[in-house]
């Protein structure tokens, strides 16, 4: 006889730049009561703080809030700017991540892209971000993080079982989930036709598909 299978871990759910964690409310309302699960505000992108927050120290402060929230090992999920915390995490606690998710993520980002996205946001009106739960002077500044990013040294160190997705319409962030994949040890790559980069907005029923069969499999 065996005995009932354990409980499935915790899931944390990363959000990007320029989205807060209600942008996970078509995928959380999928995976409801399968799990407990987490939408954190990524640390330094909460609008109420008023400075940059390097990729380490990010990592830090959410391996503590989870530690909080009495979560020793949780399987993590990001997607864009939270993919790249969500790796850095994955990086400096290893014990704490089981299985990792990466949506639309960079190890290196292109000036060129960054530079695209810069003048896109500032574009952006700033009631259009606000309504949204964003501050697009907090967006701005954590591009200067980006910019720093270089996750090459830290790919090594993850031990959890990854995923790498990217949507098939985000050429621009091709590159980088394959150079995400080729560092990750046993990392798989995934692209998903259809989406663009936002996925976890664009496409909710299908990342969560794919978060079922990768976590429960």
């Amino acid at each position: 006889m065996t005995g009932p299978s354990p409980d499935p871990l915790p899931l944390v759910l990363l959000h990007a730049l320029g989205q807060a964690p209600m942008a996970w409310e078509d995928v959380v309302v999928r995976l409801y009561g399968s799990r407990r699960l987490l939408t954190p505000w990524v640390p330094g992108l909460r609008p109420t703080e008023r400075k940059t927050v390097p990729m380490a120290e990010a990592a830090a402060a959410l391996d503590q809030d989870l530690m909080l929230e009495g979560m020793r090992q949780v399987d993590l999920c990001g997607v864009s700017y939270g993919a790249m915390v969500a790796a850095q995490v994955a990086a400096d606690y290893p014990e704490r991540v089981r299985r990792l998710v990466l949506v639309g993520g960079q190890v290196r980002p292109s000036r060129t892209v960054l530079r695209l996205q810069s003048a896109l946001v500032r574009m952006v009106p700033r009631s259009r971000l606000a309504d949204a739960g964003v501050s697009k002077e907090q967006v701005l500044r954590s591009q200067q993080v980006v910019r720093a990013l270089d996750l090459t040294e830290a790919l090594p160190r993850i031990t959890a079982r990854t995923l790498v997705v990217v949507g098939g319409k985000d050429l621009a962030n091709q590159a980088g989930a394959r150079a995400l994949a080729a560092g990750i040890p046993d990392a798989r790559l995934r692209v998903l036709e259809g989406a663009g980069h936002l996925v976890n907005t664009e496409k909710p029923e299908e990342l969560t598909e794919l978060l079922r069969d990768f976590l429960d499999g």
